[in-house]
């Protein structure tokens, strides 16, 4: 486990995220509803037999320069172009096909060769994963951490975020890079193919999956990714990778959830999402979308309701915003283990006038 800390700058004494702008698909829909619209606007009805979904992989989807690279590890490999059977090639560099879900739990049928899972990585992570489920593992937890073309049972010095992990058949914790990457694969998957797949291995992971898919945005790669694949299926992109709010609308109550206060309907400019890590020891983060420029105010207040820290005070555009915070009072102080609140405040354009506010719980553990 550890922090995430992609595209991120400091700003003052917190941390802000700005991701790129997306597309908000059905914008009206919730629940079933929207599961249901997604299903019919994106689902294939035919895909790429097996062998052709990795061949199309192996030289076009992730070829790069020539060569594969492990979405575990990092590990790059080279696929002679003029190799008359790619899988094979592929095979004979350390590289095969990974289910982010897996064969045995579900990946059947079309869902098999659905590209919108399927990755290239090292074979041997890739078996040692099997179809072990997604999670944040503690570093002292960890038997294994894969890098490169290594492996080692110590917990690295250096590079830490770019080594995936397995705490042994239980959890695999992929690098950080590819956390968001999973999470939407995951989603996309238990969505088209929900008929098939078994649901205890979703709802094990799928608090984990919605604080990835929020701390890790989709970039350009993925992005381009999708689009390639839905060339391939249909014109049916991961509609998952093109409006990360879907698996808040479609699979997470926006009030009520554990760990929120009770309260009116969030206000349709912002949407204040669960701390992550939460517990946490000692740092969590924040995330909030706004969907319009706002002045807002970010702090931190025990459950007398005194302030102990404001985060963030000022002007923000629109899009999604993360702040960090390592569990210290405005003195610098470290505060004991316990519940706290964060509040997000938004204003009018002058400044004056509050127009919504949310409050969320969390749990510090020492």
């Amino acid at each position: 486990m550890r922090v995430f800390c992609r595209f991120i700058v400091m700003l003052g004494a917190a941390l802000i995220h700005v991701a790129p702008a997306q597309q908000l698909i059905f914008p009206g829909l919730v629940g079933q509803q929207l599961l249901d619209s997604l299903v019919q606007a994106y689902k294939p009805a035919t895909v790429l037999s097996y062998t052709a979904a990795r061949n199309f992989m192996y030289t076009v989807l992730d070829n790069h320069d020539d060569s594969l690279t492990c979405v575990y590890t990092g590990f790059t490999a080279y696929l002679d172009p003029n190799a008359p059977d790619p899988i094979q090639a592929a095979l004979a560099a350390g590289i095969n096909n990974e289910h982010t879900w897996p064969q045995s739990l579900g990946a059947t049928g079309n869902a098999r060769a659905d590209l919108h899972h399927l990755f290239p990585a090292r074979a041997d992570v890739n078996s040692d994963r099997g179809n072990l489920p997604f999670a944040e593992i503690p570093d002292p937890q960890t038997d294994r951490w894969y890098r490169l073309n290594s492996q080692q049972t110590a917990i690295p010095t250096q590079f830490i975020d770019e080594y995936s992990e397995l705490d042994l058949n239980l959890n695999f914790e992929p690098r950080e890079d590819h956390k968001g990457n999973v999470a939407r694969a995951i989603f996309y998957f238990y969505t088209m193919y929900q008929d098939q797949a078994d649901p205890s291995f979703f709802l094990v992971q799928k608090e984990n999956l919605r604080g990835w898919n929020v701390f890790d945005p989709p970039d350009a790669a993925e992005l381009s990714r999708t689009d390639l694949i839905a060339g391939q299926q249909e014109g049916k992109p991961n509609p998952f990778v093109l409006d990360t709010t879907l698996v808040r609308r479609a699979y997470f109550q926006i009030t009520g959830l554990a760990g929120s206060l009770p309260a009116a309907p969030t206000p349709a400019n912002f949407i204040l999402h669960p701390n992550f890590p939460n517990p946490f020891n000692p740092q969590t983060r924040i995330v909030f979308e706004l969907l319009h420029a706002a002045e807002v105010e970010l702090a931190i207040f025990d459950l007398a309701g005194r302030l102990l820290r404001t985060l963030l005070s000022g002007a923000l555009p629109a899009g999604l915003h993360e702040a960090g915070w390592d569990s210290r009072d405005a003195r610098g102080n470290l505060l004991p283990s316990g519940v706290y609140l964060y509040r997000l405040r938004i204003f009018d354009a002058s400044g004056r006038g509050e127009s919504g506010q949310e409050t969320r719980k969390m749990v510090l553990i020492r």
